[in-house]
């Protein structure tokens, strides 16, 4: 059996749809949410309790607004694996150049490249 509740929030701008299903889902991880309008919907497997009430209001309230980059850092979080090969056959090639500098550089690791994307695309 499903169980729904209606929320409504005077936020003047669409929220970010993956953070905020994401923090949703760590109260509970059946949780589904729609919106229409200032009303937002939120679907999930067990009823709702006043501590869930409260911290579904908060999130939907608070979660940042989707901006061109938070829709940027999103995509980066959601590559497909062959853009993740190029991005990180890349990094390989970077990383012999650096090793093979007078002064060697460390190696740039998958996950600081990825950062490193994410963060520029943050910041654009």
């Amino acid at each position: 059996m499903a169980f729904y509740k209606n929320f409504n929030s005077a936020r003047l701008t669409f929220p970010d749809m993956i953070a905020l299903l994401s923090a949703l889902r760590t109260q509970d991880n059946s949780i589904g949410i729609s919106i229409t309008g200032d009303k937002y919907t939120v679907k999930k497997s067990t009823a709702f309790t006043n501590p869930q009430n409260t911290f579904i209001q908060n999130a939907i309230d608070n979660i940042p607004t989707l901006s061109l980059q938070r829709a940027a850092q999103n995509e980066i979080d959601n590559w497909p694996i062959s853009l993740k090969a190029l991005v990180l056959a890349l990094v390989d090639e970077i990383n012999q150049l650096r090793a093979a500098l007078p002064n060697p550089l460390p190696p740039v690791t998958p996950n600081q490249a990825l950062n490193a994307i994410r963060n520029k695309a943050g910041n654009l």
